[in-house]
């Protein structure tokens, strides 16, 4: 019976550190409601040390505008440690999208005694001691802005090019650093991928508007879009591991189009819409109940 367990507890470890989803829109709202290490799904940490009160932790309050946030500090009330504590986003599949691909995320510092990095790898395997030079490469210079420890110990946005890693997997890490003269907290919030720059306000002639009407069911999704021009477009339908569960071309005319897709057999869960082109597209979620 115990090797049955521990078997069954194997699955499903290599189950959710082989999972991948195809975007990000983490705001911890739900799995930091409650003060401690309870990351969302497929989400995980690596700390140096085992104290968890110096690990990623949650803070109900702590968050940007009071909510929820995940932060990290080198000091548990009596001792300052030479820290270094990995979070990781969930394993992501970004080789659908079309165009730039960017991580936006907010964060802030409350002393110059720690350091956050920014690092991607495409051959991570989640679980095991991170090697940073080998398996990650740091892309904290290429934040907009420049994510450092002299930056803004009020809350910031930032972004970074996840584009030139975007042809494989890859893990993205919030990398926590500190010394031994202080205590220093990062905290972060609101991390999501998107299409759209930092700083740029007006959607580009390239995105297609495109959102879905009604409540989806496991059969049918309808969508509205518009086009700049009649001719035929590609749909494609993705679940949340990247894998494409329908695809087809429709007939588009000039201005708003209404259509539904149906003959579909989805299991309840969020879904990604992609309609192009090859020049145009649009992007939406949907939710099937």
């Amino acid at each position: 019976m115990k090797k049955f367990i521990l078997f069954a507890l194997l699955v499903i470890s290599l189950s959710n550190t082989d999972a991948q989803v195809t975007s990000l829109d983490e705001h911890f709202n739900t799995f930091c409601a409650v003060l401690g290490e309870n990351y969302p799904t497929y989400w995980s940490e690596y700390d140096i040390y085992s104290n968890p009160l110096i690990a990623w932790t949650c803070a109900p309050v702590g968050g940007r505008n009071g909510t929820p946030g995940i932060g990290c500090n080198n000091y548990d009330g009596t001792t300052y440690y030479l820290d270094s504590a990995w979070l990781f986003t969930p394993q992501l599949n970004l080789s659908y999208y079309t165009g730039n691909i960017y991580l936006q995320f907010d964060a802030k510092f409350t002393s110059d005694a720690a350091r956050m990095s920014l690092l991607v790898s495409n051959i991570y395997q989640a679980g095991t001691l991170p090697t940073t030079g080998q398996t990650w490469n740091d892309i904290t210079s290429a934040t907009t802005p420049v994510l450092n420890n002299q930056g803004n110990s009020d809350w910031q946005t930032y972004q970074v090019d996840l584009t030139p890693y975007a042809g494989a997997p890859l893990f993205v890490s919030f990398l926590y650093t500190a010394d031994v003269v202080g205590s220093g907290q990062w905290m972060i919030d609101n991390v999501f991928t998107t299409q759209i720059e930092l700083g740029v306000q007006a959607v580009t002639d390239k995105m297609l508007p495109l959102s879905v009407i009604g409540a989806c069911t496991s059969g049918q999704i309808a969508i509205s879009y518009s086009t700049p021009a009649s001719g035929p477009y590609s749909l494609e339908i993705y679940d949340m591991t990247g894998r494409k569960v329908r695809v087809e071309e429709v007939a588009a005319h000039a201005g708003t189009n209404n259509y539904t897709v149906d003959g579909l057999s989805l299991a309840s869960g969020m879904y990604l819409v992609k309609i192009s082109n090859g020049t145009a597209y649009g992007i939406t979620k949907a939710f099937v109940q």
